[in-house]
C-alpha cells in the first residue's frame, strides 16, 4: 500500500484530493495500481471502501460520496 502523501505520486493528484478529503484515507495500491479511498468513521451515506482504476474516477467517486452527505 502506497499512501497518498507524498509516495510514487508523479502529478500530485492524490495528494491534492488529500488536501481536499482531509478525513478520507487515500492511498495507491502497490501491487494492484489502483486507487482506494476509506470514508471517514460514521460517513452517513457510505460505509465502504472506494476503488477507481485511476485519479479521475477515484475524484468522481469521492465528490458523488461527499454530495449525497450534503444533501
Amino acid at each position: 500500500m502506497t499512501s497518498g502523501r507524498g509516495a510514487g505520486d508523479r502529478d500530485g493528484g492524490l495528494d491534492r484530493l488529500a488536501r481536499q478529503y482531509p478525513r478520507w484515507r487515500l492511498w495507491r495500491g502497490h501491487t494492484t495500481g489502483a486507487y482506494w479511498a476509506l470514508p471517514p468513521r460514521g460517513h452517513p451515506t457510505l460505509r465502504v471502501l472506494l476503488s477507481a482504476r485511476d485519479l479521475d474516477e477515484l475524484a468522481q467517486r469521492l465528490a458523488q460520496a461527499e454530495e449525497r452527505h450534503d444533501r
